[in-house]
């Protein structure tokens, strides 16, 4: 498995519990959840101090030559939660735009003509969720993107009902998932969650994993929904820890995974509820290994988790946020300063929202021809030959063609990982085969 250097912050698809985010996240789960952090929209993420600017010729040599989309526009939707009263994702719709602009001017947009975006923020409520998808639908927008939000499905299900074809960066639940027709999940956000565990496990020999889980419905219903089975197939005993959100001190619960017997540790939440029971482990020295979701890993971690801890943990991770001396992050890097003025760069929602609409409008570099619309676009996606997802150190994704034995709409079994250190900032990413499939 390559490794690409990093410098910077781990990724923090926050307030998914996923993506879904991380799985969402991933975040838990991969970006199909909303976690209960208090970080911004610039809480998290990379650590700007280790990224330095790039001069002006070098940004334009990684946007390279000028080759600029014309006639009639064609829309594009994108949604994200935005600000809503706990969080502010609005940085997500900075870097949509962004990846937009870039390849109208230097991409000829989608077979020669201009890109238009159309967004609209949920506010995290289903109703604001099902407004969104009839909104863009009413457009008549020919393809949606989401890269993480707390109301996934129910902007899902009208789009998916209108036949308009939605990429999404890890989002989870089965009828998603095993969607065969107009659906297409970049990441698989049930495999993101166990295939670092499980690679932990087998390499350190740990037996029994211990998964300490936020207990809310998306991220309880999904490790119950497919955990077991593939628990039982890697051959490892388990354990699952539901903690409710808001527990600040779990050390009874990591005093139990101690007493035990479990080998590693898997925690499953956003920052606050991470940092908890990171700092429960520590209280009763619990000296296995320990791992978990890139959504949990913000500065708020980085000042209060253990350094014993963070030292050497593994965290998935869907996008190279950080990664200096990688030419996916440099590429999105240049285009953020080019095209914005935003202080969220380094930060993983933002280049999570630029990885997703890049990776959408990427799929549809061979659509030709007159008519752009809703089936046109979703024929070339199912159509498309294999690519680099943007923005992930090398991730490859092919939409439609069966990439996932077990989810029609996965196009990629491929994961990321980062290793961090004392300080919570990635040594190194990892690309790997997610499990499962």
């Amino acid at each position: 498995m390559p490794i690409v250097g990093a410098r910077g912050d781990a990724p923090r698809p926050a307030r998914t519990v996923l993506i879904a985010v991380a799985t969402a996240l991933l975040l838990v789960v991969a970006s199909s959840c909303a976690s209960e952090s208090d970080a911004g929209a610039g809480g998290g993420g990379g650590k700007a101090s280790t990224t330095t600017a790039p001069s002006s010729s070098a940004v334009d040599d990684l946007l390279g030559p000028v080759d600029k989309a014309k006639g009639e526009p064609i829309k594009i939707g994108f949604v994200g939660d935005g600000q809503t009263a706990a969080f502010d994702n609005t940085s997500e719709f900075t870097a949509a735009q962004a990846a937009v602009d870039y390849w109208n001017e230097h991409k000829a947009g989608i077979a020669g003509r201009p890109v238009k975006l159309v967004t609209c923020p949920t506010g995290g409520d289903p109703a604001g969720a099902t407004d969104c998808a009839n909104k863009l639908i009413e457009d008549n927008v020919v393809g949606v993107a989401l890269s993480q939000s707390s109301v996934t499905e129910s902007v899902w299900e009208p789009i998916h009902q209108a036949g308009v074809p939605m990429m999404l960066l890890a989002a989870n639940g089965t009828a998603l998932l095993e969607d065969d027709q107009s659906t297409y999940n970049l990441n698989d956000g049930n495999g993101t969650l166990f295939t670092l565990p499980f690679s932990i496990a087998k390499e350190k020999k740990v037996k029994k994993i211990a998964f300490v889980v936020i207990d809310v419905p998306q991220a309880i219903s999904t490790f119950e929904d497919v955990g077991p089975d593939l628990i039982k197939k890697a051959g490892l005993e388990y354990e699952l820890v539901k903690v409710p959100v808001g527990t600040a001190d779990m050390t009874p619960q990591m005093q139990q995974i101690a007493a035990g017997g479990a080998g590693l540790v898997h925690v499953i939440g956003n920052d606050a509820f991470c940092i908890a029971a990171f700092q429960g482990l520590e209280a009763v020295a619990y000296d296995g290994e320990v791992t978990s979701i890139t959504s949990c890993i913000t500065d708020a971690t980085r000042k209060s988790a253990p350094a014993s801890i963070l030292d050497g943990m593994y965290v998935t991770a869907l996008t190279a946020v950080g990664a200096a001396d990688d030419p996916s992050y440099q590429l999105y890097d240049a285009i953020m300063r080019q095209y914005t003025d935003s202080k969220a760069i380094n930060d993983p929602i933002t280049m999570s929202a630029y990885t997703t609409v890049s990776s959408f409008l990427t799929s549809l570099t061979d659509l030709k021809g007159k008519t752009i619309d809703k089936d046109t676009v979703n024929t070339a996606i199912k159509t498309m030959d294999e690519q680099e997802m943007p923005g992930t150190a090398g991730m490859k994704f092919r939409c439609g063609a069966g990439e996932s034995k077990r989810y029609a709409s996965v196009c990629s079994t491929q994961t990321l990982q980062a290793q961090l250190d004392s300080e919570g900032n990635p040594k190194s990413y990892t690309v790997g085969e997610s499990v499962g499939n």
